[in-house]
């Protein structure tokens, strides 16, 4: 029987719809397949985590530049006392000790933080190598070292190491690098730079690949502490160090910042310069507590909504202290602000400022205080390791009620996705008879 025609044609259209419509099922469901696909899966990385990395003042040295290193001494306790003030106590209490031989500079014996306290300064080449403090009224006759060079100079040189390895990524500072700005016509002049140059930045491999394609065009990433503005306000030491930060909007106006790698989101936050009325206080102007506050949010919120977990934010003053200057105020503390996002994201803080080693888990956020990076540990002077807190403050899940000790430290942070986050502190204690050590904390190997 033949087939008319039309009929072939029609048989034709019914194929030619039916195969349309195949193709276009086909493609509304590769659409809705892509739409419904989780993220990338991300890979897991390390980095490292430090803070007060500052080393005490560096001094001209030599004998017939007394009147320039008294000079910069009266700046110093200007900082804490009125001028005129300043000078008298630099002229009547500071001694500065030179070798009959040299004709440099070796010792200095000057007052400390309080009335009865007398520090004693060894130097090296204008350099502090090592510092110890007597409180003639509450612990007369001994003297407690709270500061060796060679502290700091271990945790840089460990830290490198351990970027060098692949053992992480890139490094965190909670701030304090630098003592201040003001010796050096130029930040390539400022002996606190050069040292913070040629000890770290310059040993540092260039970023890898995996970082460029994620935007980080460099390896270490710093908050920024009082000292990076002590005469230095427009942070040109800062800049100059880092020029990569203005990638991310630092400006001298603006001294906060965030990235995201690895579905990781890190955010910086400024708590502002030194005041001594309120030495923990969040005093920042660039921009205010507040409007940290409203970005904080947003940046928060935009994790959230982007499907990204893991957070990690970092601030020099600390959010959490039992010990030395204490911890911010209440009225200024960001922790109700964060802990608020707890239920959503894993959220760890790191600080500093206060010059020890102290770990809070508070509401569901980890609080690291990394206040051992290479500064003065002076919150092991008497009256310092215990100081009065409200009922029922955080346990220091570090020290667990013990007195801090002299410790210089830096943690490394291993993040996987969907595993818990893994902290080791690696630490070095001079004065121990076991040294070196590494530390699992918050039960992280577990």
């Amino acid at each position: 029987m033949k087939t008319k025609p039309n009929t072939i044609i029609r048989i034709i259209n019914t194929f030619v719809s039916a195969a349309a419509l195949l193709t276009l099922c086909a493609e509304c469901a590769n659409a809705q397949s892509a739409q419904q696909a989780p993220r990338p899966a991300a890979s897991g990385f390390s980095f490292a985590v430090y803070g007060d990395s500052r080393s005490m003042m560096y001094l001209p040295y030599k004998a017939d530049q007394e009147a320039e290193a008294r000079d910069l001494m009266v700046d110093m306790f200007e900082l804490v006392l009125p001028e005129k003030v300043a000078a008298e106590v630099v002229k009547k209490d500071v001694k500065l000790i030179y070798d009959p031989a040299t004709h440099e500079l070796v010792e200095m014996v000057m007052p400390f933080m309080t009335h009865s306290e007398v520090s004693y300064l060894t130097i090296d080449k204008g350099w502090v190598t090592e510092a110890a403090v007597e409180d003639v009224k509450l612990l007369p006759g001994v003297r407690r070292t709270m500061f060796r060079l060679q502290g700091g100079d271990w945790v840089a040189r460990e830290m490198v190491k351990d970027v060098k390895s692949g053992r992480a990524k890139f490094i965190l500072s909670t701030g304090d690098l630098v003592w201040w700005g003001k010796q050096g016509g130029k930040p390539s002049d400022n002996p606190y730079w050069k040292l913070v140059n040629e000890d770290v930045l310059k040993q540092l491999p260039t970023p890898d690949d995996q970082m460029r394609a994620a935007g980080l065009p460099g390896r270490v990433f710093p908050a920024v502490g009082n000292h990076e503005v002590w005469d230095d306000s427009d942070v040109q030491g800062l800049l100059s160090s880092f020029p990569y930060l203005k990638k991310f909007g630092v400006s001298d106006k603006q001294l906060t910042y965030k990235f995201d790698y690895n579905d990781a989101r890190f955010i910086f936050l400024w708590t502002g310069p030194y005041d001594y009325r309120a030495p923990t206080g969040w005093s920042a102007t660039r921009p205010t507590y507040e409007e940290q506050m409203k970005q904080l949010k947003v940046w928060l919120d935009e994790a959230k909504a982007s499907g990204i977990k893991k957070i990690f934010i970092a601030f020099h003053n600390p959010t959490f202290c039992r010990s030395g200057m204490g911890a911010i105020p209440e009225d200024q503390n960001p922790h109700k602000t964060i802990a608020s996002y707890a239920k959503d994201l894993d959220i760890v803080v790191f600080n500093g400022h206060v010059h020890t080693t102290e770990l809070y888990e508070v509401d569901g956020v980890k609080y690291l205080l990394l206040g051992g990076g290479g500064a003065e540990q002076d919150p092991i002077l008497p009256g310092r390791t215990h100081i009065k807190v409200p009922e029922g403050y955080p346990p220091d899940l570090y020290w667990k009620g013990q007195s801090p000790k002299e410790e210089y430290n830096y943690v490394l942070v291993d993040v996987q996705p969907g595993q818990k986050t893994k902290f080791t502190l690696n630490r070095f204690r001079p004065w121990s008879a076991e040294p070196f050590a590494t530390v699992d904390l918050f039960g992280s190997s577990k």
